[in-house]
């Protein structure tokens, strides 16, 4: 308890933009008393607590408040569990990483998660606006901007190059690779984005500064990407087939040769090496694989296998990440519940 109350001490002061010189003047003790709490050598006596927290502004039990670490677990739990999370949830959430923020040693993580908690806010609303557009598809089934909506907030395909076009995002990773050219990632985001507005030459370009950094099999991967859209899918097998010979114990490649199988309604053989892939993950692993193969079997009408596959997903949701309720649980039991009845 003391310990988190030198964490609140601290972070509450850091928001009030308080020197411990200034909150000790406030409170009639000295700066190395205030030190001592925020250090947890110390705590204030209790007399002390009610001109603490007005000095704070806050209350006396948010003094006692849990852990920062225990703030940040307790928000991803909520991120993993809640597909939509209530206003004062999310106001908890921002609330306690802003306040990270201000703290260099938590700012990096706190907004990483600042980012997700709003990206987990936008894909709520997404759901509600699919939902309300839906509805006014069956008032008024003809009006384009119905299509339009329901297309929009349910992720679907646009053919307008000037509302799809990545060249933003492009233009942020090329930027990103100058300051940051030891960094694999930044090649891969910015391939995926070129390759998908087609611009193969300059994907080619970033692949070979890519593969000077370090060569792994997303060198081929993303050679077979190209070769695809440049020379057609046989062009672009062999160099996949090549990679799963090169690299044949990482799970990785079994997965990503089953997403180009996926993308061309090829299941049968995205099933088996979605299959391979989950035989190859060290535990505890995630449930992608299974969750490809149920999503598979549903298109081919195999309802018994898709159900079979969300089991697995539940069994390494409760066995391998100790995740025995919520939200997402629930969600995968009541999938299985609707293939059962089907």
């Amino acid at each position: 308890m003391e310990n988190n109350m030198s964490n609140q001490i601290r972070t509450q002061r850091l928001r009030c933009n308080m020197t411990q010189e200034k909150l000790a003047e406030a409170l009639h003790v000295t700066a190395q008393a205030v030190s001592k709490w925020e250090n947890g050598a110390s705590y204030p006596d209790i007399s002390l607590l009610p001109e603490l927290s007005a000095a704070l502004g806050v209350t006396v039990d948010e003094l006692f408040a849990s852990s920062f670490d225990t703030h940040l677990r307790r928000i991803e739990r909520m991120l993993e569990n809640e597909p939509h999370l209530p206003a004062e949830s999310y106001d908890y959430a921002e609330r306690q990483l802003k306040e990270g923020c201000l703290e260099t040693e938590h700012r990096g993580k706190c907004l990483t998660m600042l980012a997700e908690l709003n990206n987990h806010r936008a894909q709520m609303y997404r759901d509600y606006a699919a939902e309300y557009a839906k509805q006014a598809l069956e008032l008024e089934p003809e009006k384009h901007d119905n299509h339009a909506a329901f297309c929009e907030a349910a992720g679907g395909v646009f053919m307008d190059w000037c509302i799809t076009n990545h060249t933003k995002i492009i233009d942020y990773y090329k930027e990103y690779v100058k300051k940051q050219p030891h960094d694999r990632a930044g090649y891969l985001w910015l391939m995926d984005n070129l390759i998908a507005d087609g611009r193969l030459e300059e994907a080619r370009e970033a692949l070979e500064k890519m593969r000077e950094v370090k060569e792994t099999y997303h060198y081929l991967l993303y050679k077979g990407w190209i070769l695809r859209y440049a020379n057609g899918w046989d062009a672009a097998d062999a160099c996949w087939d090549q990679m799963v010979a090169d690299y044949p114990d990482d799970w990785h490649v079994w997965f990503s040769r089953a997403d180009t199988y996926a993308k061309r309604a090829q299941y049968d053989k995205a099933i088996a090496d979605y299959q391979k892939s989950a035989m190859l993950q060290e535990k505890p692993r995630y449930t992608d694989c299974y969750d490809s193969i149920a999503q598979l079997c549903i298109l081919q009408g195999n309802y018994t296998a898709a159900a079979d596959a969300y089991r697995q997903v539940v069994k390494i949701l409760r066995e391998e990440w100790d995740m025995q309720e919520g939200e997402t649980v629930l969600g995968y039991l009541q999938n299985i519940a609707q293939l059962e009845a089907k």
